[in-house]
């Protein structure tokens, strides 16, 4: 059985999941190496207004089969068009499915920060745009959206710039969450590619809900 290589691709949340994940000896999400291959694109700042994300992120030597797309906060401004940025992202999704030859894209949703640290309706435009990626991605073959559980309380998960993950050497929840939200993903919109894993390892320290969460919209999808 062939192993299937997935890339992460997205802002500086991958970029620091990256590193997070080579501090902790996790840079493959904790999935099995026998099974799956897990690379890192993350840039800070990334927009996909920017030539870089199609001249650099999206070019392949090697095709991936499954990628992971974290992308959008960083374009959010006064006067965005959530529906139109939902439409753009989308968009990127059917290049890497078309284009590239990626047979599987999931597209994370995008995750709110605090009010000081960016536009007034930040938050009501991830919302939106939410809903509108959750919508069109539905009828797309190969092209998913994916919610990651756990990050719309309250903004306990954020560090003190208000807009990146808390990860310190005290607390490193909130990363491991996403992590895992993402390993979940993976996990779940991979068995379109080969036989299905009964059920996904849990990994230490990994709580049941986690598990639940990804068995419901595994649920879900059938």
């Amino acid at each position: 059985m062939s192993i299937l290589n997935v890339c992460v691709i997205g802002h500086s949340y991958i970029r620091r999941l990256r590193d997070y994940g080579m501090q902790t000896e996790t840079d493959n999400l904790s999935l099995d190496p026998e099974v799956f291959k897990v690379s890192f694109r993350g840039k800070g700042g990334l927009r996909l207004s920017k030539r870089v994300f199609r001249s650099e992120i999206l070019h392949f030597d090697s095709i991936p089969d499954v990628v992971f797309l974290q992308i959008g906060e960083n374009d959010i401004c006064e006067n965005t068009n959530s529906e139109k940025l939902a439409r753009d992202i989308i968009s990127v999704g059917q290049y890497l499915r078309d284009g590239v030859g990626v047979k599987v894209v999931i597209i994370g949703q995008l995750i709110r920060r605090m009010q000081f640290a960016s536009c007034q309706n930040f938050n009501v435009f991830v919302v939106q745009t939410n809903e509108h990626l959750k919508r069109f991605a539905e009828p797309l073959g190969g092209i998913y959206f994916w919610g990651h559980r756990g990050f719309w309380k309250d903004f306990h998960y954020l560090g003190p710039d208000g807009v990146h993950l808390l990860c310190t050497p005290a607390e490193d929840q909130p990363m491991r969450k996403f992590r895992r939200s993402i390993r979940n993903a993976v996990i779940l919109h991979s068995k379109v590619l080969r036989p299905p894993l009964c059920h996904p390892k849990r990994e230490p320290g990994e709580m049941m809900w986690q598990l639940e969460d990804y068995h419901q919209q595994h649920h879900q999808l059938q």
